[in-house]
């Protein structure tokens, strides 16, 4: 079988990694010394110079691809998946683009393709295990995901370091944030919410709201729910510090006497002191926690998942590039196996129901080391 991944990035080249262990692999990039560096690490692997966006120049590398698995920057990202569902491929993608990705699900149907958007951990795993847990129960009270890739050794003054998207990062402050309280949509301000909380192993850890629901808002229904991030406590006030003074605003503005876009002059300030340099000795994880309550027949039951998972000294990876790019990896297998046969853009969410999908996706990435802990708490009888 032939699967084609279009961007060649940290991520991009992990997904492919994996599934070059057992289908050929061509991946597309714009950039040719990417696509350089690529064949000296994988040399068996076929690479092609295009635009992820472009169906023309995309059609003759996707002839022949029985899948499509994909990491490109947001802004690139709905684009890019309107050219590949036109050209009639199923697509596994992990591109975090502002635009509402189920308004192209009438143009898969018409076209017959499958398409699972937004497949990494979070979003992605964090959907799947939260609409497991929805369908598990009758009714759901409360479905929350925590989730936060941050430094093994925090550094002050920020405690962070970036394992993916810098920019994206500065957003997660800047966007407004959609949750579900008492069965309505509420829109919060980035970073409310912010409290403490208590991890096994890890220790205390700030938690606050921001926008990663997403599909779940609409596609879930529970009373309560919402995503909250987690960082090293002391990060939140840093950065709510900057917002303040306006310098995430994208407008720009007069500043010592230079018009500049404050929030380039932050991102030049800010990327540097947050560069994650494994070979200087840094090292990152990725936590999370799923949890979803709600009512069983007569009792009331919590489905939990847990994960901890370190940077990974075998392969020289980050965690956060783990955990997002074998999830994508793993999701094209499962569609490759004609475990999913349902058509149109799927959220990972509307997956979860199946029992045997379940078992594949848990048991893959338990392969690879990404130990995922269910429990389930029972109050018997409480209706």
């Amino acid at each position: 079988m032939k699967v084609v991944q279009i961007g060649a990035g940290l991520v991009g080249q992990l997904i492919a990694t994996d599934l070059n262990q057992d289908f050929e692999v061509t991946v597309i990039d714009r950039n040719e010394q990417t696509l350089d560096e690529l064949r000296k690490k994988l040399p068996g692997i076929k690479t092609a110079v295009a635009s992820g966006t472009d169906p023309e120049e995309l059609a003759p590398v996707l002839a022949d691809a029985d899948i499509v698995t994909a990491g490109v920057p947001g802004k690139y990202g709905y684009e890019m998946m309107k050219s590949v569902i036109s050209l009639g491929k199923d697509l596994v993608d992990i591109s975090f683009m502002p635009e509402d990705f189920e308004d192209l699900d009438d143009m898969a149907k018409e076209k017959g393709v499958t398409v699972i958007p937004d497949m990494g951990v979070a979003p992605g795993m964090s959907n799947f295990l939260m609409g497991r847990g929805c369908a598990l129960l009758d009714e759901t009270e409360d479905a929350y995901i925590y989730v936060g890739g941050i430094p093994a050794n925090p550094q002050p003054p920020f405690n962070y370091t970036a394992t993916w998207s810098p920019r994206d990062c500065i957003e997660e402050f800047t966007r407004p944030v959609t949750i579900i309280r008492d069965g309505k949509k509420v829109v919060l301000e980035a970073t409310e919410g912010l409290h403490l909380r208590e991890f096994p192993t890890l220790g205390t850890l700030e938690v606050f709201y921001t926008d990663g629901l997403r599909s779940l808002a609409r596609n879930l229904k529970a009373r309560n729910m919402g995503e909250m991030t987690m960082r090293w406590p002391g990060h939140v006030e840093q950065m709510r510090l900057l917002r303040t003074m306006g310098m995430f605003d994208e407008e720009p503005r007069m500043l010592g006497g230079q018009e500049v876009i404050p929030m380039d002059v932050t991102a030049d300030l800010l990327f540097p002191l947050w560069k994650m340099e494994p070979e200087k000795g840094d090292r990152d994880l990725t936590i999370m926690k799923v949890e979803v309550k709600g009512i069983k027949g007569r009792d009331e039951v919590t489905y939990t998942w847990d994960l901890l998972d370190y940077f990974d000294k075998e392969t020289w990876n980050t965690s956060m590039s783990r955990c997002t790019g074998l999830s994508c990896a793993i999701f094209a297998r499962a569609l490759l196996k004609g475990l999913i046969e349902q058509k149109g853009v799927l959220p990972a969410e509307k997956l979860a129901g199946d029992h045997e999908l379940y078992s594949f996706i848990m048991q893959e990435q338990k392969r690879r080391r990404i130990n995922y802990v269910e429990t389930v708490k029972v109050v018997k009888n409480i209706r």
